[in-house]
């Protein structure tokens, strides 16, 4: 059993070694080479109940690959400015409405986080110059193998947030289904 899973693990690493780009230096080498062993230990344990069992080499890369493929992640920023009006309070209450109604499991775990910030508070400076934002504003940003992608949805909670509500929910449903995929 101790064998199998050490010609699997060498098998696989040397794969994803001889995969990799030969750019990669030591340190990205060892994370990724301490993280296959990890996952081939993890899959072995999960897939080879006797030593009797044959595993699949195809098989054991698409539970690693699955295990280790990093999934994009949404980050909403909603600014506001001290003195609010009722369009700027219905975004807001919009996109809360949205995120909770059909997104609660990927804000719970994470893979969508909402920030309201005010852009007077001197803590939230920084952010708000990043995205420009001066007074409300409503930006969806997928952030993805190291790179940000960002869409302003501040005209579109402007002009449907308050009086037209389902409409900018589809809206902004619609992005952050795009962003997740």
């Amino acid at each position: 059993m101790r064998n199998l899973k050490s010609i699997i693990f060498l098998m696989l690493a040397t794969i994803y070694l001889c995969s990799c780009n030969s750019n990669t230096n030591n340190t990205e080498i060892k994370l990724q080479t301490d993280s296959i062993k990890s996952l081939v230990n993890d899959t072995v344990s999960l897939q080879i109940p006797n030593s009797e069992t044959e595993i699949d080499s195809d098989t054991a890369i698409k539970v690693i690959k699955s295990k280790t493929e990093v999934k994009p992640k949404v980050l909403i920023y909603n600014f506001y400015a001290t003195n609010r009006c009722i369009s700027c309070v219905a975004i807001e209450e919009a996109t809360k409405k949205t995120i909770e109604t059909y997104f609660a499991s990927e804000l719970k775990n994470g893979t969508i986080k909402l920030y309201t910030l005010c852009v007077d508070d001197e803590v939230n400076s920084k952010i708000a110059e990043k995205y420009q934002a001066f007074g409300s504003a409503l930006f969806v940003t997928r952030v993805y193998n190291g790179k940000e992608t960002s869409t302003d949805l501040t005209g579109d909670g402007f002009k449907y947030a308050k009086n037209k509500q389902e409409k900018f929910i589809e809206i902004l449903k619609n992005k952050l289904i795009e962003y997740l995929k």
